[in-house]
C-alpha cells in the first residue's frame, strides 16, 4: 500500500491532531533493539526518538518529499515499554515565509496517565500556507573546540534498515539514482540517525532531554566523528573528517 501524499491542508487551522494505544511488536521491537545495539527486551530511553516520529504515529504526518529536518526534541522519563502505552501527535504551529515554510509537529507518549517522553519534529519544505502559533526553534548552541570520541562510518545497510523498521521510506534515503539527480553522491543518512547515534555514544541516562540541529545533508558511507566540546560538556557534534563540516549538533541534558 502507497504513503499518502501530504498536502498543505494538514498545516492550516484545525491541524491535524491524532491519539491512539500502540503496543510494540515483540518482533520489531527486539530488531529495533539490535539496531540500537540495545539488550534483547530492553530497549532504554535511547528508542524514544524513533518510536515518537509523527508519520510512524500516523501516516497522514508523512512529510514532503523535499522536506528537511531541521531541528528535533526529544525529553523523556521512563524507558520505552514493551507492554502497552497511549501515543498523540498535532502539528504545533507553522512559521510561512517567502515561499518557504517550517512546521513543528509534537508528539507525546503516556501510560496510565503519566507522561513518558515527548517530542517535536521540525521541517522546513517550499510552499505556503498562513502562519499560526508560536514558532519554537531554540538557536544551535556554540560547539567551540570539538574533541573526537568516535570515528564511524554510516553505510547505505544502515540507512536502509532504519527505513524499514521506522516504515519512513522516503527515495533520497532509499533510491540512489534519486539521489545522484538532486546533485549527491550518495543516498542521504536520515536526521533521526545521526541525533541516535550522538545519543548511543554520549549514553543516556533514565530521563534526560536531547535536541539535536541538522546543519548539512550526510551522504551514507561518508566518514564521520562524534565529537564532544571541550568548552560545553552537554554538546555533541557530528562532523565529516573529509572536509571538517559539522553535520548535526546536539544538546543533552
Amino acid at each position: 500500500m502507497s504513503s499518502p501524499v501530504p498536502t498543505m491542508e494538514i498545516v492550516r487551522q484545525p491541524a491535524l491532531a491524532v491519539e491512539a494505544p500502540l503496543q510494540l511488536s515483540g518482533a520489531w521491537f527486539n530488531q529495533l533493539c539490535l539496531w540500537l545495539q540495545c539488550r534483547i527486551g530492553a530497549l532504554g530511553a535511547i528508542g524514544w526518538p524513533m518510536v515518537l516520529i509523527p508519520e510512524v504515529i500516523d501516516r497522514r504526518f508523512r512529510a514532503w518529499e523535499d522536506a528537511l529536518q531541521i531541528y528535533l526534541r526529544v525529553t523523556w522519563s521512563a524507558p520505552v515499554p514493551a507492554d502497552a502505552f497511549t501515543v498523540s501527535a498535532e502539528v504545533a504551529w507553522v512559521s510561512s515565509r517567502e515561499g518557504s515554510l517550517e512546521v513543528g509537529v509534537r508528539s507525546r507518549a503516556v501510560r496510565d496517565g503519566v507522561e513518558l517522553a515527548t517530542n517535536l519534529l521540525v521541517m522546513r519544505t517550499r510552499g505556503e500556507a498562513g502562519s499560526w502559533g508560536d514558532r519554537d526553534v531554540p538557536p544551535v548552541p556554540e560547539v567551540g573546540t570539538l574533541e573526537r570520541r568516535r570515528s564511524l562510518v554510516i553505510d547505505e545497510s544502515h540507512v536502509r534498515t532504519f527505513a524499514e523498521l521506522a516504515g519512513t521510506r522516503y527515495p533520497v534515503h532509499t533510491d540512489v539514482r534519486y539521489a545522484w539527480a538532486r546533485g549527491f553522491p550518495n543516498i542521504l543518512v536520515q536526521g533521526h540517525v545521526l541525533a541516535i547515534t550522538q545519543l548511543h555514544f554520549a549514553g543516556v541516562g533514565p530521563s534526560g532531554r536531547a535536541e539535536t540541529w541538522f546543519r548539512r545533508p550526510v551522504p551514507a558511507a561518508s566518514l564521520l566523528e562524534v565529537c564532544r566540546s571541550q568548552e560545553d560538556e552537554s554538546v555533541w557534534a557530528v562532523r565529516s573528517i573529509s572536509t571538517g563540516d559539522v553535520a548535526a549538533v546536539t544538546r543533552i541534558t
